[in-house]
């Protein structure tokens, strides 16, 4: 996945904020996210908020992950995001 997410940000830098972690590398990097499988993706607003998809699914992997009060807390999609998955969430997130 690692040549798409390149190709990915190469072609929207400066539209949207990418940030990579191996935690190969770099155990406990994730921090409290809950990452059981690689690769995994979180997704968030401009304002950090969590994503909600609405133009498409992610497939049958995307989770909405809540707080204990059921408020909305986390999109997680877990596996391989092929690079037009990527353009498809960049154009959810960017439409009005």
């Amino acid at each position: 996945m690692l040549p798409e997410l390149v190709r990915f940000h190469n072609d929207y830098e400066g539209r949207m904020t990418i940030r990579s972690l191996n935690l190969s590398e770099n155990p406990g990097a994730q921090g409290d996210l809950p990452v059981s499988v690689i690769p995994t993706q979180f997704f968030f607003n401009a304002d950090g908020s969590p994503y909600v998809p609405t133009g498409f699914a992610l497939g049958a992997f995307y989770e909405l992950l809540t707080d204990e009060d059921g408020a909305h807390i986390l999109t997680k999609h877990a596996g391989h995001l092929s690079y037009d998955d990527m353009v498809a969430v960049y154009e959810d997130l960017a439409s009005p």
